[in-house]
């Protein structure tokens, strides 16, 4: 039986395009795959999630795929040269619309001036140099600097507290998303998430292309972060974004960001995915360090979901040590005695079939119980299950392959494909059978089995079942 309950993202590039790479990734402990859609042509994007759902079937594994959007990207103008900045120097900014003058630093966006409050700060690159905005006028914006750095061609812009002109959801991204829901995705990320609205624009896009795949905000912007709750309400799970967000808040304030956003997610039942820079010098060491080790810990102590490997695994020189290293460190930290992602009393359950769900994790936990038992026709029940984050790893059973895909994400929920019973004593000895061949229950182990009166219905938990496995005939 997989010990590991927080699972593990693994994005795609080239690194794991050679032959096999893919198979010893999920041999190491992927969960899920990433196309990151900010880099590679569609060709490549398409192929690498074909690879990963043809490596997925030579593994008899059931994987995710999640397909991030790059969201609106601000960038210095082509022409523009190399230039040192020192704290306090003036600096003007002008959109590519402008006339531009003598001086002006363009930014490859025709409205850019109108982005831009007095409250906002203009950040250059990862971080460095940094303005604060003096004036804000109609076709220009006078800044001064508040920390050095260069200026150069292409260089990535973000601005703080921006006024809402640019699109959540770019031309390219809806080339994009079409390219998702061809590749049937399991799930879809949107970066640069301001607020709750643009989670809805991508959920309405979705369901307007028919697709089923589940929503995922990427939380790097200042003011995300301000209106987590209410976009937390509108999505099916946040990404902590940590790059991004350091550059718009500042490295200092991504730690305290961190540990509320997974707290404040994990309480209210929604995924959550830890990112960025987690085992960064693997991209070339062969292990990581300390401080990645501890890092990683702290991610799975305070509830993650989810933890996530970005260019160690894209470009990375050691790809399946580096997803190798996660999982175990991810195991070890596992043995801390308090979970702090443990949903509290201060968020009760919402329905019948959530209460009955609870009942039967805290039945479980009194009796000791090697499992619990799920059977799920659209995932809510091994997800409510998640929301308390039990000692006891939760098989969910489900007829649905994508439904089982989109289990991939959930913190101790091993997915598991079966077929549709008639009855609920043909469901409950299916699922004791599938517990045991292929959940890794072992025999005579007893289990927490949850039913509803009605098979295959979704919300109609209402029974609950002590069991032991039978043994392999």
């Amino acid at each position: 039986m997989i010990k590991r309950r927080t699972k593990i993202v693994a994005t795609l590039g080239p690194a794991t395009d050679p032959p096999q790479v893919l198979d010893r990734l999920l041999a190491a402990g992927v969960d899920c795959v990433r196309i990151n859609c900010s880099h590679g042509t569609r060709d490549e994007q398409r192929r690498r999630a074909v690879d990963a759902q043809a490596a997925a079937q030579r593994a008899e594994r059931t994987i995710g795929i999640l397909f991030d959007l790059q969201g609106p990207k601000l960038r210095l103008s082509a022409n523009t040269g190399l230039r040192l900045v020192g704290i306090g120097d003036l600096i003007t900014f002008a959109g590519s619309a402008a006339a531009v003058q003598g001086g002006d630093v363009v930014v490859d966006f025709a409205d850019f001036a109108a982005l831009v409050t007095e409250r906002s700060e203009i950040v250059i690159g990862d971080g460095l140099p940094r303005f604060a905005v003096r004036q804000a006028g109609p076709d220009r914006i006078h800044a001064v600097a508040v920390s050095a750095g260069p200026l150069s061609a292409r260089k990535g812009v973000t601005v703080t507290y921006a006024r809402p002109n640019l699109p959540a959801i770019t031309d390219k991204d809806e080339a994009d998303l079409a390219l998702a829901v061809e590749m049937d995705a399991d799930f879809v990320a949107l970066s640069f998430v301001r607020s709750d609205a643009d989670m809805r624009d991508l959920r309405d896009r979705l369901r307007a292309l028919r697709s089923p795949a589940r929503t995922i905000a990427k939380i790097e912007k200042v003011e995300a972060y301000e209106h987590l709750d209410k976009i937390l309400e509108v999505s099916d799970g946040i990404m902590v974004a940590r790059g991004d967000y350091g550059v718009e808040a500042g490295v200092q304030r991504v730690p305290l960001m961190q540990k509320d956003t997974i707290h404040r997610a994990t309480q209210v039942g929604k995924l959550v995915i830890t990112a960025t820079q987690m085992l960064e010098s693997m991209i070339h060491a062969a292990e990581p360090t300390r401080a990645e080790a501890a890092d990683v810990a702290n991610a799975v102590i305070d509830g993650s979901s989810a933890v996530m490997l970005s260019a160690e695994t894209a470009v990375g020189e050691h790809a399946v040590q580096a997803v190798r290293a996660m999982a175990m460190i991810a195991h070890a930290a596992e043995e801390y005695p308090i979970i702090h992602g443990r949903a509290r009393d201060a968020h009760p359950p919402d329905s019948a079939a959530a209460a009955v769900l609870h009942a039967a994790v805290q039945l479980a936990q009194a009796l000791r119980a090697e499992a619990l038992v799920i059977p799920t026709a659209s995932g809510g029940g091994p997800r409510v299950c998640a929301k308390y984050r039990p000692r006891q790893p939760i098989i969910a059973l489900t007829h649905d392959p994508q439904v089982a895909r989109q289990l991939t994400l959930e913190w101790g929920v091993r997915p598991v494909i079966t077929g549709m019973a008639e009855t609920i004593d043909e469901l409950v000895d299916q699922s004791l059978l599938l517990a045991r061949d292929a959940g890794g229950v072992p025999a005579g182990a007893r289990v927490v089995l949850t039913a509803g009166q009605r098979t295959g219905t979704p919300g109609a938990t209402s029974l609950i079942m002590l069991r032991e496995i039978p043994p392999d005939s």
